[in-house]
């Protein structure tokens, strides 16, 4: 059995491009001649970076995009697929993403152009979204035999209104960034062409923040999600309080504020 591969980012990935500025890494579906659609190799390489992410401490925020102006991602390599040649998904899910149980750091998606079935499922994955004036997004799996099933049948229902959700399901709609906006698909819209930079900006708020708060408090959400009552949901026993008063980084923030001067964060 081959040894696993470490969890550090490689200089260059074949489908891939990572850019790492400070404590943010961007990353971007390299795939502008199939529209960004993903097939197994390009899966596994975003499993890798994605990988690399969660473990690298002096990582922070990511955001991911396609290359181009065309699309965001097609999603799933429908050619490719239909070639003959082995298919497959990493355990992590499409694109290393959907399938993965806990995303402790924020992922900013920026949408430039399509972002259809898959594509539209990675995005559904990430934590904020952030998508330009051209924009369009659609589970458009019914139209070629195939179904949602990197969890967009279960993640849309969850952020769009049910009956608005269920329409895209069955019929493959294509809803507008402006729409998706209204809707709560995604945060902000930006100029055509300037999803990335919107991305960026929202990164450098979180950024501003302290690492460690951000990300317990990603934690403490994953926790509650499941639970109904409110009150059962604030009550509920964890150490994420115990470790964030804890950490340098709590301490730090307090004693910034009181000397009148902007912290420095730690991540710990």
């Amino acid at each position: 059995m081959d040894a696993p591969e470490p969890l550090v980012l490689r200089d260059s990935y074949e489908h891939v491009l990572v850019r790492r500025d400070g404590h943010l890494l961007e990353v971007t579906i390299n795939r502008p001649e199939a529209r960004n659609s993903l097939h197994p190799m390009a899966n596994d390489e975003l499993d890798h970076v994605f990988n690399c992410f969660f473990a690298d401490g002096d990582l922070w925020v990511a955001i991911i995009t396609g290359a181009g102006d065309k699309a965001f991602s097609a999603g799933n390599d429908l050619v490719y697929s239909a070639s003959g040649k082995p298919v497959w998904v990493p355990k992590n899910g499409f694109g290393g993403l959907t399938s993965r149980r806990h995303m402790p750091k924020p992922l900013i998606a920026a949408v430039n152009g399509y972002a259809m079935g898959g594509g539209l499922e990675i995005a559904l994955t990430c934590h904020l979204v952030v998508a330009d004036a051209t924009a369009q997004f659609a589970l458009s799996e019914v139209k070629v035999g195939l179904i949602a099933g990197a969890g967009g049948l279960i993640r849309l229902p969850r952020t769009v209104p049910p009956k608005v959700a269920t329409e895209m399901i069955l019929t493959g709609r294509r809803i507008t960034a402006a729409e998706a906006l209204g809707y709560g698909l995604v945060n902000r819209v930006t100029d055509a062409g300037q999803a990335l930079e919107g991305a960026r900006a929202l990164a450098a708020e979180i950024l501003d923040s302290s690492p460690t708060s951000v990300r317990i408090s990603l934690q403490v959400m994953e926790e509650t999600r499941g639970i109904p009552d409110v009150i059962d949901a604030v009550t509920r026993p964890s150490g994420a309080w115990a470790d964030l008063m804890a950490s340098e980084d709590a301490i730090e923030g307090m004693t910034a504020f009181a000397q009148k001067r902007r912290p420095v964060w730690r991540n710990r």
